[in-house]
């Protein structure tokens, strides 16, 4: 396929050259994450969901089933088990798919994925009017638990989701925002009757896995024994249990590798864009409606289309003609960038986005971008490009636009990355690395960009939602 330009600066002008190719694997929703559960009225109805295996060890792999109906014919654009973990971070099952549901039962099993050690809670969800709406009931399992062993001599028997102390003391563990099954730092562990547990089981000490708990949706999970009291109950002080980081956690980017700290983060968990980080619009201006980054693009850009709720940012590309500068363009769409306000020389850039659907495909023209202030000469760096349906990525300079695009469906959510260091810039889909790039990287500082254009040389799909879970930069 051709190559043709994609950024346009107001003052000195130029174009990005981008090569189209194949893209990558599908998950699930994720503005579903922050919503309220569906009121009863809903017309789709979850008569039964479940996973295979009910406790799955870490990183092992995990099947979800669900069955359900609905009460009137419905078509929905999306439709998939959404993951969170106690954190809240979003590991939907891959495959999100457009259905139009009846009163006929449909059993619907997405891709299968892993997950790391943590307690996750699930549920299904789909989307309509360009709307998430999450669906009871909301289940909860625990990956790759892991347990102390108790001094006392009952025989330990796991329960899941969540574990308790030893059935031989009487004991109650809360584990606050963590939602595994271990004690959180903040937790303690405490026991009456003639035995006394050992000063040690609190916070890092994991109490032994003997006892029935029951996980809520929310990320507190309450665990309560009240065994005979009439033997002693220790946690043995040298097993502990540590959470594995979660995907893009403050920990470090997924899948790129070496020690990271933060220095630029924005998590959308607002009901407004923060000022403070980013412009609304193109060129800086946040109240008019602005020209498109390339002439090739079908869209204006207005602060209208661009908003911040459910826990995501959203940039929406509506069939609204704007004119600009005698021009018009029949679709409004949203953009928004750090322009004079952050950027960056070097570092891991990443971004979890949800990309609209076109059939098995990725619609429009949506981008995660970062770029100098002299274009090309201080260079572009393409985290991830929608091109033709798939998903790319480049660096652009003087020397020119190297880049390729990945294998698979890229619509529906994934965690977009890439670790930019002189000389190179090696890009992370889903935490796997898809590419590297070693020839015509600049060292310039650049700026973050997210915008959902509307190519004119391809079907536009509108009204089109690109939301935004979250938005990270770390460096060494």
């Amino acid at each position: 396929m051709p190559k043709h330009s994609k950024h346009r600066r107001s003052t000195t002008g130029g174009r990005r050259f981008l090569a189209l190719g194949i893209a990558l694997a599908a998950t699930g929703t994720g503005a579903a994450a922050w919503a309220m559960p569906s009121a009863p009225t809903d017309p789709v109805v979850v008569d039964s969901l479940s996973i295979t295996p009910a406790g799955p060890g870490a990183d092992s792999p995990v099947t979800a089933t669900a069955k359900l109906h609905a009460t009137r014919q419905t078509a929905v654009q999306a439709l998939t088990v959404a993951v969170r973990s106690a954190s809240g971070a979003h590991y939907d099952f891959r495959g999100a798919v457009p259905a139009t549901l009846t009163s006929s039962q449909l059993t619907f099993t997405p891709a299968s994925r892993t997950f790391p050690a943590g307690t996750y809670t699930y549920f299904v969800a789909y989307e309509s009017g360009n709307r998430w709406h999450n669906l009871n009931p909301v289940n909860s399992f625990t990956s790759g638990a892991t347990s102390a062993s108790p001094s006392a001599s009952a025989s330990p028997s796991a329960s899941a989701p969540a574990s308790s102390p030893s059935p031989t003391a009487t004991a109650t563990a809360t584990a606050t925002g963590t939602g595994k099954a271990t004690a959180s730092p903040s937790s303690t562990a405490t026991a009456t009757g003639s035995g006394t547990p050992s000063p040690t089981a609190t916070a890092t000490a994991t109490p032994s896995p003997t006892v029935t708990a029951t996980a809520t949706p929310s990320p507190t999970v309450t665990a309560t024994a009240t065994p005979s009291p009439t033997a002693t109950a220790t946690a043995s002080p040298s097993s502990t249990a540590t959470a594995t980081p979660t995907a893009g956690a403050a920990g470090g980017p997924l899948g790129i590798p070496g020690a990271w700290h933060s220095v630029f983060a924005d998590e959308f968990n607002g009901s407004s864009l923060d000022a403070a980080k980013w412009n609304p619009n193109w060129f800086g201006c946040s109240t008019c409606t602005t020209q498109p980054v390339n002439s090739q693009e079908a869209a204006a850009y207005s602060p209208s289309q661009v908003s911040v709720s459910g826990g995501s940012l959203h940039l929406a590309a509506v069939q609204k003609p704007a004119t600009v500068n005698g021009k018009t363009y029949p679709y409004t769409s949203g953009l928004i960038n750090t322009n004079g306000k952050a950027q960056f020389t070097y570092g891991a850039f990443e971004s979890r986005i949800y990309l609209p659907p076109s059939g098995s495909q990725v619609a429009n023209w949506p981008a995660f971008w970062a770029d100098g202030q002299n274009w090309p000469t201080d260079g572009e760096l393409d985290v991830m490009e929608g091109l033709g349906g798939d998903a790319c990525y480049h660096f652009h300079s003087d020397a020119g636009g190297p880049g390729g695009c990945a294998h698979g469906d890229f619509s529906g959510w994934h965690t977009y990355g890439a670790e930019w260091a002189p000389g190179s810039v090696t890009y992370y889909y889903d935490g796997v690395k898809v590419g590297q790039i070693t020839t015509g990287v600049t060292s310039a500082p650049m700026y973050l960009i997210l915008d959902n254009a509307v190519d004119s040389k391809y079907p536009a799909v509108a009204p089109a939602d690109m939301q935004v879970d979250y938005v990270r930069v770390w460096q060494h």
